[in-house]
């Protein structure tokens, strides 16, 4: 009763779209959740998606959950976990991912999930890591371990809005740094990340992870641009 007049007074909205949120729905609405495009998980190699890694570096697989394009609303949605302090969001949208690696029966496949890790003074200024938040879901729902510590991100690097990927990893290839290899020796790790464009933080840390000793690295970003 008392959450029903709460709806009522502050009604809670969806958001990805902003509509009245019904009493048995929960961040997102029905209608959202099944018009979002999710190009599926575990494509045919090769595909869009693994051409942004294939040539760079030995990985397994690279996913992801959504796909992002301008001014829709799953750039919105990334928009609030990364920048509004939207971690229930992040959360809810790694448990929903979780749920659905979980249907391929893949997630005995990966011994641990790395979200991509920030800069402790970026982390400071925001008072979260968005990557961590999702990974969070994600492990919720798959039972996956998260390496929590053990890599950082040394360098604050600039800006790369406005560079190709070549030009992005040059910059990124000193950024990380792995301070305790026998997290990840002879693991399978899962790097995870919310928004992935040319790939290059991603590869980044997959070979510097690699070059630790991890016996393979798999890639997955809850949204893509296509």
């Amino acid at each position: 009763m008392f959450k029903r007049i709460l709806q009522l007074l502050y009604p809670e909205v969806c958001f990805g779209c902003s509509m009245t949120l019904l009493e048995s729905e929960e961040i997102l609405c029905s209608r959202c959740r099944l018009e979002l495009p999710r190009p599926g998980l575990f494509l045919p190699k090769p595909n869009w998606l693994s051409l942004k890694f294939d040539g760079w570096m030995d990985y397994q697989d690279a996913h992801c959950f959504f796909l992002f394009s301008e001014g829709g609303r799953v750039q919105h949605l990334m928009h609030q976990i990364k920048y509004k302090g939207a971690q229930d969001v992040g959360r809810f949208l790694g448990v929903w991912c979780g749920s659905e690696l979980n249907k391929y029966n893949w997630p005995f496949t990966y011994d641990l999930i790395l979200p991509i890790p920030m800069h402790a003074q970026r982390a400071r200024d925001r008072g979260y890591n968005q990557a961590q938040c999702i990974a969070e879901g994600i492990s919720s729902s798959t039972q996956i371990p998260i390496i929590w510590g053990g890599i950082e991100r040394i360098k604050n690097s600039q800006t790369l809005i406005h560079q190709n990927r070549q030009e992005r990893f040059q910059v990124l290839e000193e950024v990380f740094q792995v301070i305790n290899p026998s997290l990840i020796q002879g693991k399978h790790v899962l790097i995870v990340d919310d928004t992935l464009t040319t790939g290059a933080t991603m590869l980044a840390l997959g070979q510097k992870i690699k070059t630790a000793g991890a016996r393979q690295v798999s890639f997955l970003a809850l949204a893509a641009l296509q």
